[in-house]
């Protein structure tokens, strides 16, 4: 899709975070975090700023028409047993689903993740959710457990998905 923009996150970008979430936390049953659980402007700067100081986090945006329409981040740890892999989270707003936002998230995240000297990248997705677990597979991602009943949705229990990329040297 052209012209949208990947950029890492400033604290200027707080207060827009902030609208992102809710939006797609209303838009979307596949997130944890409900609507009424976005974190407020003092916590997001927090957050934003924990991300920026450390060289073992990546959060990524993607803007269109200056406006912040998916988010990508990556989570390491400082413990070396567990120093060779990060969590990866990312959202894209539902409008801009399938035109190549989180692809785009995805190809620049990676590779900063190779340049900081990660080696395997996990995430968990929700079982029903299809559009993403496609996304993670085209890039190489593949099954490596289930959590079962992990997420109540609705009513109703879902398994998640624990998916898993070695990143090639």
């Amino acid at each position: 899709m052209e012209s949208v923009f990947i950029r890492p996150v400033s604290l200027s970008d707080a207060a827009q975070l902030i609208l992102f979430k809710k939006e797609v936390a209303n838009e979307s049953k596949f997130l944890l975090t409900c609507p009424d659980e976005v974190e407020d402007i003092a916590d997001q700067r927090r957050i934003i700023t924990l991300y920026l100081s450390d060289p073992r986090k990546i959060f990524l945006v993607a803007e269109y028409k200056n406006q912040i329409i998916g988010v990508i981040t990556l989570s390491g740890s400082n413990k070396r047993r567990v120093m060779h892999k990060g969590e990866l989270g990312i959202t894209v707003r539902k409008q801009f689903w399938a035109k190549g936002v989180g692809s785009a998230l995805m190809e620049e995240c990676l590779k900063l993740a190779k340049q900081k000297g990660f080696k395997k990248i996990q995430l968990e997705v929700m079982s029903n959710n299809d559009r993403a677990m496609g996304l993670y597979k085209k890039f190489g991602f593949e099954v490596e457990g289930i959590k079962k009943r992990a997420v109540f949705v609705d009513g109703e229990y879902i398994d998640l998905v624990m998916m898993g990329k070695w990143l090639e040297d």
